[in-house]
């Protein structure tokens, strides 16, 4: 079989085009149906940037991994697909529902747009989903259409995923922000949730779940914090006091602080999720002080949107360094321990297999999200313990997502 990587530079990706697609006559002209390669291997943006090109071909078969891209009907990469020749389409997804029905028609429509062509008779019959007889009528029409494969049904000797959800208390500093975010949006909160009052009740809320996550998130505080820290120890000042002040302003980081040398010690390999890339920031800086003091090596990965700056000091990752860091980090004799990650970026398809420990620093407001970071924790051979942890504090949130996670899983 004859495959070839569709991607690189426009100049890259013509030369392709040019050498490597089709076939020519003895003349140099291309010859209509006849094409060199028996597979092609591209990325989303590559279907954005050339589908012109690529809507010429006429395509046996289709499969597209990270099928929920495709969730919302009026995005660009949907429209490329649909103008291209698809004989045969198969999606491959983790999460074929994150949110709402919607994003489940567009995939549906995507695959048979004869049998789904009107959004809103399906909406009609499963906008909401709140009986069991809606639920057992979706499953029958999706049994013929989606294979499900369970990590048990692939391999019999991993090892079970034990899930906690740790609840940490605020420390005074924390407390003393909170009071003053929600003392400072009084007015907005004695308004109620009405339709021109909720972007104000949204700003509030995100305010409260940076402070509940760590108050340095908040502008001008971790100036302040630093101040006090320092005049309380006014005769003698530590050489880790800015790690010491870091760690003692917010109850996740203390429990952070505690938890990985012991998981260090276990001979652990742990993930730790965020889904503010400015707390995976604050988390960087802790285990860089924490080296600069001694501690064993960690391999830093912060991954957003799929762009990043790079930037040499805070190692953040561009999009083409994304696996072989995870290849570092996943090496069988690699000291690496600690692998940071946006929630956003459980869905790239990174490797990360190797972790048997996942700690969720802040819940994701979907709660699929999370779902889908426990995927990574899927090649922990049976006989060693596998750990996914959500640390909860302040804004109670995880408890409105577990019953969310019930609604979805009722479907397939």
């Amino acid at each position: 079989m004859n495959c070839i990587v569709y991607h690189g530079s426009l100049a890259s990706r013509q030369m392709i085009q040019q050498y490597e697609m089709y076939c020519k006559d003895a003349r140099g002209r291309l010859i209509p149906g006849a094409y060199k390669f028996d597979a092609l291997i591209t990325t989303f943006e590559m279907i954005l940037s050339d589908c012109p090109e690529l809507r010429e071909i006429e395509w046996r078969c289709v499969i597209i991994d990270e099928a929920h891209r495709l969730k919302n009907r009026n995005c660009k990469l949907l429209d490329s697909l649909k103008h291209m020749d698809l004989e045969h389409k198969v999606l491959l997804t983790g999460t074929p529902l994150q949110n709402t029905v919607e994003e489940l028609f567009s995939l549906l429509h995507f695959l048979e747009p004869s049998q789904f062509p009107s959004e809103a008779e399906f909406l009609k019959d499963f906008g909401d989903l709140k009986t069991e007889e809606q639920v057992q009528k979706l499953q029958a029409i999706l049994k013929p259409m989606m294979l499900r494969r369970l990590k048990e049904d692939v391999e019999k000797n991993l090892a079970p995923k034990q899930e906690t959800i740790i609840e940490v208390e605020l420390t005074n500093i924390q407390k003393k922000y909170y009071r003053a975010i929600l003392e400072k949006n009084f007015s907005f909160l004695s308004k109620g949730a009405g339709h021109t009052n909720m972007p104000n009740l949204l700003n509030t809320m995100m305010e409260l779940r940076k402070c509940c996550n760590h108050p340095y998130l908040i502008n001008g505080a971790e100036e302040k914090i630093l101040s006090e820290f320092r005049d309380s120890c006014p005769h003698h000042v530590p050489p880790d006091f800015h790690l010491q002040a870091m760690v003692r302003s917010a109850g996740k980081l203390v429990l952070i602080d505690k938890l990985l040398p012991k998981l260090k010690a276990g001979g652990h390999k742990v993930l730790i999720f965020s889904q503010m890339v400015r707390c995976l920031d604050i988390l960087e800086d802790y285990l860089i002080q924490k080296r600069n003091c001694g501690e064993p090596p960690i391999e830093f990965h912060i991954e957003f949107n799929m762009m990043m700056e790079e930037v040499p000091v805070r190692a953040h990752r561009r999009a083409r360094a994304r696996q072989p860091a995870a290849g570092r980090f996943s090496k069988a004799d690699s000291d690496r321990f600690v692998f940071l990650l946006c929630t956003r970026a459980g869905g790239l398809g990174i490797n990360l297999t190797a972790a048997d420990t996942c700690i969720i620093f802040d819940s994701d407001w979907n709660p699929q999200n999370d779902l889908q970071v426990g995927g990574h924790l899927g090649g922990v051979p049976l006989g060693r313990s596998c750990a996914f942890w959500e640390v909860s504090g302040g804004l109670c949130l995880p408890n409105l997502s577990s019953a969310d996670r019930d609604d979805v899983r009722r479907c397939f």
